[in-house]
């Protein structure tokens, strides 16, 4: 048996079985998104689907890792696999409060960087580059813990940024996890593949609800949720890959978030607005300003995630196989 794909769709079906009851959670405690200000949807729509894609990230690691790793030890649970877990149900927790009472970017951005932090204890932090001009690493020391901060602040909250249209962050969570555990898998990492498998898993099982006309809406418990686990596993994994393209690795696969967010933050400069301000300036918005349509704005988007994806891979095996080139 393939345990990891065995992760995925065990993920995939939890976190199917699970939104449809987080949903009616949400309704009765009025966890609602209602229409106005950024959000273009046209009724109200129920919060809090994030926590079905905890839900199935969580009881899946955890069973298949149990389980799984009595026939595979590779994958059985570790301090890194625990830490990505109870820093996540932090980050989880976080976007549950914004959700029901909206916090402000300063004390959100605080809380986040404090997870961060907390991560780090778990021994997942940014020690070394992969030189791409010479054989060798380049040693952090000292910027490790900034440079790790910076890069799991900056992906948590450029996916949560990116949760503007129906299916958006989720599809994008669904597709780079699925390219970091192959990535991983073939590197002979079966324990980060373990754990992006799941969330990859997690983020299908959840489109189901979530794609246009959306039934429920990740939030901010789902969308901060899915960058920071990413954040997490891309540190673990395609940083610390024995290939010279390591360092291009995660600027591929992330490819579409992070030139969104680069992007918006120079014309707010260049406006003279706050940084922090939200507007529509994301590449979804101006999609939808350019006559795309609900669908057609988020296929285009994943799809060109995917490309990236794709591309991210293509690099990978060519320095993982052809190491000079």
């Amino acid at each position: 048996m393939n345990w990891h794909v065995f992760a995925f769709l065990l993920a995939l079906a939890i976190s199917f079985l699970v939104t449809p009851r987080v949903r009616r959670l949400a309704t009765r405690l009025n966890i609602i998104a209602h229409p106005g200000g950024r959000r273009i949807h046209g009724r109200p729509v129920p919060l809090w689907g994030g926590l079905a894609v905890y839900a199935g990230f969580t009881l899946a690691l955890l069973f298949v890792s149990k389980v799984g790793g009595r026939f595979y030890p590779e994958i059985q649970l570790d301090t890194k696999m625990v830490g990505i877990m109870v820093a996540g149900a932090l980050i989880a927790t976080i976007g549950m409060i914004d959700d029901l009472k909206e916090m402000s970017a300063g004390l959100q951005a605080i809380a986040i960087v404090g997870v961060a932090s907390l991560l780090m204890s778990f021994g997942i932090k940014i020690e070394f580059l992969t030189n791409p001009f010479a054989e060798g690493m380049i040693w952090l020391a000292w910027a490790t813990w900034p440079v790790t901060i910076i890069w799991t602040f900056g992906l948590t909250k450029t996916i949560d940024l990116m949760d503007g249209l129906d299916g958006l962050a989720a599809g994008i969570g669904a597709i780079t996890a699925g390219i970091l555990a192959l990535m991983a898998y073939y590197s002979f990492q079966p324990a980060v593949a373990l754990v992006a498998a799941v969330l990859s898993g997690a983020c299908v099982g959840f489109l189901r609800f979530n794609f246009n006309p959306a039934k429920i809406f990740l939030g901010t418990t789902g969308s901060q949720f899915i960058g920071f686990t990413l954040a997490a596993i891309s540190i673990i994994g395609a940083f610390k890959m024995a290939t010279a393209a390591a360092v291009a690795l995660p600027v591929l696969v992330f490819g579409v978030p992070i030139f969104d967010a680069i992007f918006v933050v120079f014309k707010r400069f260049a406006d003279r607005r706050p940084v922090h301000r939200p507007d529509h300036s994301h590449l979804h918005y101006r999609l939808l300003q350019r006559g795309f349509t609900h669908k057609q704005a988020v296929l285009l988007i994943l799809g060109i995630c995917l490309v990236l994806g794709v591309t991210a891979l293509m690099v990978f095996y060519l320095g993982k196989y052809w190491p000079t080139l």
